[in-house]
């Protein structure tokens, strides 16, 4: 019996996504509190030549897409390459869970990321500083400003906002830190 958890669920659904997938979700930290950490599934081989401890880097930015806030959150594995960068996106003012990922991330000091292999076999744990916890604290100090958005419209607001771009790599370069 798999437990009904944010994190079996979540693997549940990366198992089911193609490779070179990665997503967000929540697990209980050894302290007791709750954190958002990252998943990410691909070919074996690619992440054992990452190595014990690849270069990791998040970039993220937050969109106004017609009303809809929208969070592309790039994470970078190894060096910069085709394929060496996931996406995952946030829907900042869901009408359902109270952004609790964004609470975590504007709380935590630290970002897990959990490593699978191709069968779903976790391969990897890195940790990294929490770089992304100034813009969950901006983004979450702006919330009274926006209406909640439903999935649908927030799967549109990425879907416009994505079209700006040729590809993930645009938005990678796109999100770069000026």
């Amino acid at each position: 019996m798999t437990l009904d958890t944010p994190l079996a669920d979540a693997l549940d659904r990366l198992r089911q996504a193609p490779l070179g997938k990665g997503l967000y979700t929540r697990e209980q930290a050894d302290d007791g509190h709750w954190e958002t950490v990252w998943l990410v599934r691909d070919e074996a081989r690619r992440l054992v030549s990452l190595g014990p401890k690849p270069a990791v880097e998040f970039r993220a930015g937050a969109f106004d897409e017609g009303g809809v806030v929208v969070l592309p959150i790039l994470l970078r594995l190894g060096t910069e390459e085709p394929g060496s960068v996931y996406d995952t996106w946030m829907n900042a003012y869901q009408i359902e869970g109270e952004n609790i990922y964004l609470q975590d991330l504007a709380r935590q000091d630290r970002i897990r990321i959990h490593l699978y292999g191709d069968a779903g076999q976790p391969a990897q744990t890195l940790t990294v500083p929490n770089r992304l916890r100034e813009l969950a604290i901006a983004v979450l100090a702006q919330q009274a400003n926006y209406q909640p958005s439903t999935a649908a419209a927030f799967e549109y607001a990425c879907e416009r906002f994505y079209a700006n771009y040729a590809d993930l790599q645009a938005l990678w370069q796109a999100l770069a830190p000026r």
